[in-house]
């Protein structure tokens, strides 16, 4: 009985921490060649716009949507200044990763986007994107972009993810 248990706890937790894994340390990423707009919500340290602006490089879109408080002097001065890129700046109400979804969806049903490019920090991508495709009517291609801290740092995120995996999965199943 005793090396039952022991054996299913031991299965238990590899598949918990495969699962893991897989959700927020090498979560799926989709890189489309095409898109209406690439959006970046708040939180970022760098990791996130320069991902997307690689995209506005490559001819991915022509638009750059900031989504949230701005995280750093660069957001303020892309939203600021003229760029060769349409930029929108986005200020949600309430400023989290729902209401970033929310301001997006919004925002993709006026332009009638049918493809968005959604660039946030690895361990960030499986919930975000679970949220983001909630809301916007269309399809929504995440793209992983690593954190520029230690993987200690990236392990403190990974508590935060899951409660909030399991509360858009069980509690907030809407936009």
């Amino acid at each position: 009985m005793l090396l039952r248990f022991l054996g299913a706890s031991v299965v238990a937790a590899v598949a918990w921490v495969v699962v893991t894994a897989l959700l927020f340390v090498w979560p799926r990423s989709s890189y489309p060649t095409r898109a209406d707009a690439v959006i970046v919500p708040s939180g970022d340290h760098g990791e996130r716009l320069a991902a997307a602006l690689r995209l506005i490089r490559e001819g991915v879109t022509r638009v750059l949507v900031l989504d949230g408080s701005p995280d750093f002097a660069e957001v303020f001065r892309l939203c600021g200044e003229p760029q060769p890129f349409e930029v929108i700046c986005l200020r949600p109400d309430p400023d989290n990763t729902r209401g970033e979804a929310r301001a997006a969806g919004q925002l993709a049903a006026q332009r009638g986007w049918k493809s968005v490019v959604l660039v946030t920090t690895t361990h960030h991508l499986t919930r975000a994107g679970l949220l983001f495709s909630r809301c916007i009517d269309g399809k929504v291609h995440t793209v992983g972009a690593a954190p520029p801290y230690g993987w200690r740092m990236s392990l403190r995120q990974i508590p935060r993810e899951w409660l909030g995996l399991a509360h858009a999965g069980v509690l907030a199943r809407s936009c």
